[in-house]
């Protein structure tokens, strides 16, 4: 338990109880100490903590517990902004983000998904561009530290997906870093199936950049059985088109056609601008007309 956190979490408490700092303070430690103990500078010793929590008149572990619930609520409001964000659901997450301007209470890891949602909210909203996002990212995550390390969890390795999508420069060096990763299970992901499945889409569409063709198709496999076991449904229609393009770039008809097919079913239970958006790509990338496709497929199975 973060005990400044804490502190902090108390000092909130006791503005909402109507009790002035003066009266909290009195008998326990000094303003310019509590204000040490306050921004870290000096390490809380526990029975302030105690003469606090009877200054405020709450039992200390109903005070812990309700600590803890609101660190667990301010971490699922992250988690929600950042998966609004991810499934580019602006308008949802704007309104969510206002609502998130007092979150006092974050571990390390979810204020660095805190501050990554709102870089990419920035970028998707055009407030900023892909050269400020990456010069930002790569200022704030310590880019060079992490590229050095031998395990990534999965914060870490959303970061460098997004600086591998939008910065060419960077972009075969941390694709070779992943994959050497994940082949030696070096990949800590969470529990975020979202969260990992864009990570897996970023890593699968560069690989199929690079012509990488086998190991696309066995990367999309990962994927497609992660999305399974975790009841995601989040890009599954990218994981096997992905897939039938790298059957396509090996010349393998039947397996191309056959994950085509499964793209296209898919496709057909999401909305109508999303559906013909990406029917518009796979007649760009393929020549095929998916509609005219999944006719000749059907009757051919003998639907």
């Amino acid at each position: 338990m973060d005990i400044v956190k804490l502190l902090n979490f108390m000092e909130n408490l006791r503005y909402d109880r109507k009790m002035s700092q003066d009266n909290y303070l009195r008998d326990v430690v000094s303003q310019r100490q509590y204000y040490r103990y306050r921004n870290g500078e000096s390490e809380v010793p526990f029975d302030v903590i105690i003469k606090f929590a009877n200054k405020l008149q709450i039992p200390l572990l109903k005070l812990i517990s309700s600590f803890q619930s609101s660190s667990e609520k301010e971490k699922a409001l992250v988690k929600e902004f950042l998966n609004l964000v991810i499934n580019k659901k602006l308008d949802e997450a704007r309104i969510l983000k206002s609502k998130m301007r007092n979150l006092l209470l974050l571990d390390e890891e979810t204020h660095v998904f805190y501050h990554l949602s709102k870089l990419l909210f920035d970028f998707y909203t055009n407030r900023i561009n892909s050269a400020e996002l990456i010069l930002q990212l790569k200022s704030n995550i310590n880019f060079e530290n992490i590229m050095k390390k031998e395990v990534l969890h999965d914060s870490e390795i959303y970061l460098l997906g997004i600086i591998m999508e939008y910065s060419e420069k960077d972009r075969e060096v941390i694709l070779k870093k992943i994959i050497n990763l994940r082949n030696n299970n070096k990949l800590l992901f969470g529990s975020n199936p979202s969260l990992d499945a864009q990570t897996f889409f970023w890593i699968i569409k560069n690989l199929g950049r690079l012509n990488r063709f086998e190991e696309l198709i066995s990367m999309a496999d990962t994927a497609l059985q992660l999305s399974k076991n975790s009841y995601s449904y989040y890009s599954v229609e990218y994981f096997h088109y992905y897939k039938a393009l790298g059957h396509k770039g090996l010349k393998q008809q039947e397996k191309f056609e056959d994950e085509l097919f499964k793209t296209a079913s898919i496709l057909l239970y999401l909305d109508k601008h999303k559906r013909e958006h990406f029917f518009g790509i796979i007649k760009k990338d393929t020549d095929i007309d998916c509609v005219n496709f999944l006719i000749e497929r059907l009757k051919k199975e003998g639907i």
